[in-house]
């Protein structure tokens, strides 16, 4: 029989594994067309990938105009919805929450980050939030900003120090320093003063964290082959270096034992202190699925304590420095803070918790850097069941992204978004305009936990330098900032800026 074909078996075979290689290539891109939503074509294979090279937040707002706030992109194979419309943001990051409750989960983060919050799934997040959450209250707030002050004067002296050497310097390396200072005295009683030592060991492991690549071949690997990552981790390769990793797992299992040892600090009321509190034994063990689990593991403290570390420790520097740059573009902008503070310490005698609270045009500058450079360009949320949101169908399974980066820069809703216009944080701008236009911290009970903190330590480090110095431009300075082409707010190349003692 097979001597009648025209064709050899071999090419017969070959053709035939072509045929069924491509369809599993293409498969899923029909995905979006049968559910009626738009979208870039997607390549063989890549999917919309290849397009990330031109810049996510570059690609994000090209389709957020071009398709009209809602369509699907493919990551490889995987199909993401992306909602940029407000009403329908909302719904799926608070009104229909208990539906949209988890994130996307990447394979090969880990063991370690996988006990941690942005991991952490249903009941289980739920209940590992509700041990974290209080430690962001505005009574534990208060306790720590005597830690932030601390540090807030260390990061002056700094800057003071370079503005009698009148030369150009990289903000972001002393912000960093500043951050993992307050994240490791607030959280953790741990006196880092990196900014006395910016080759401290902490300081150094965390930057090799933040050296993230999305045309690394292991990050490539992950977003066209998930399920690789679960193989890839039982060889030792995963996405964040385990060298790393282990040595924050190390710095967390010392401060733990330090607790258990010393009686006074024990006492101490931070996030690792709450954590104890609420850890669980039983839990340590293999629990049944049935039953409801109360408190957290020891994995889950370890898991989130470390993720904390990391997460205090970039983004808030990077914002930091990034609004000392839109300070220095925009000196009128600059003095009116200044004036701010002047008269706000002046009246209340001290730059404390209160007084920061109180500086809202400082804050407003804040807000309109976080605008312009959102730590997130885009958060998930992952639909657990068939629903529809607004007559949109979206079916189980699928992740849907929310583009930060692209609303924020909607000139409908923020008209000049490239402008730094802290006006736009005003009392009655701010009432006139949708609350799901400015998502810096991502919406809804899925949240950023440490928000309060970030927003603590952004104000106090800016109000403390601005009764020093001011920021100014050098020949070093990059206009227009690049940001790298991560789905963060890294700068590229480092932060230079120079200060000058304010006469």
């Amino acid at each position: 029989m097979l001597d009648l074909l025209p064709f050899s078996p071999t090419w017969v075979l070959a053709g035939l594994c072509a045929v069924l290689l491509y369809l599993y290539m293409v498969w899923p891109y029909s995905t979006f067309k049968k559910l009626g939503i738009p979208g870039p074509k997607p390549v063989p294979l890549f999917g919309n990938y290849l397009s990330y090279g031109k810049g996510v937040s570059k690609f994000d707002k090209e389709c957020y105009k071009k398709f009209n706030k809602v369509y699907g992109i493919f990551e490889g194979r995987q199909p993401i919805l992306i909602v940029g419309d407000l009403e329908l943001v909302k719904d799926i990051t608070v009104k229909e929450a208990n539906t949209f409750t988890n994130r996307r989960i990447f394979e090969g983060q880990g063991d370690i980050i996988g006990n941690g919050l942005t991991i952490l799934k249903d009941a289980d997040w739920k209940r590992v939030r509700s041990a974290i959450s209080p430690t962001f209250s505005s009574g534990k707030l208060k306790q720590m900003a005597l830690v932030v002050e601390r540090c807030g004067d260390n990061f002056v002296a700094n800057l003071e120090e370079n503005a009698k050497q009148g030369v150009g310097f990289d903000l972001k390396e002393l912000s960093g320093a500043y951050t993992m200072d307050v994240i490791s005295g607030t959280a953790f009683g741990v006196d880092v003063d990196s900014l006395h030592n910016p080759n401290h060991p902490f300081v150094a492991h965390a930057k090799k964290l933040f050296d993230f690549n999305l045309f690394n071949p292991f990050v490539i690997i992950l977003f066209l082959f998930p399920q690789v990552g679960k193989v890839l981790e039982k060889f030792g390769v995963s996405l964040f270096p385990r060298k790393v990793l282990n040595f924050f797992s190390a710095a967390v299992d010392n401060v733990i034992d330090m607790r258990g040892s010393n009686e006074d600090e024990a006492k101490r009321v931070d996030f690792l202190q709450l954590m104890l509190k609420a850890h669980n034994k039983e839990l340590d063990k293999e629990v049944p699925k049935d039953v409801v689990k109360q408190g957290v593991s020891k994995k889950e403290i370890k898991g989130n304590a470390v993720l904390f570390w990391i997460a205090g420790y970039e983004t808030t520097a990077n914002t930091i420095s990034l609004t000392a740059y839109n300070l220095a573009l925009n000196q009128e902008a600059q003095d009116k803070v200044i004036e701010e503070v002047d008269a706000i310490v002046e009246k209340r005698g001290k730059l404390d918790y209160e007084a920061v609270n109180e500086m809202h045009f400082l804050e407003m500058c804040v807000n309109e850097t976080l605008r312009m450079f959102p730590a997130a360009q885009r958060f998930d949320r992952v639909c657990k069941e068939d629903t529809e949101v607004k007559g949109l169908h979206i079916p189980a399974g699928t992740i849907v992204n929310i583009p930060a980066y692209a609303i924020h820069h909607d000139p409908e809703i923020w008209p000049e978004p490239e402008k730094f216009k802290p006006e736009r944080f005003s009392k009655e701008e701010k009432e006139s305009r949708d609350p799901y236009a400015y998502l810096p911290f991502g919406s809804g009970p899925r949240n950023c936990v440490g928000m309060r903190l970030a927003l603590m330590e952004l104000k106090f480090a800016l109000a403390k330098a601005l009764q020093k110095v001011r920021f100014v431009t050098c020949d070093k300075t990059v206009i227009p900032i690049g940001i790298k082409n991560t789905l963060g707010n890294q700068i590229e190349g480092g932060m230079w800026l120079k200060v000058e003692a304010r006469s």
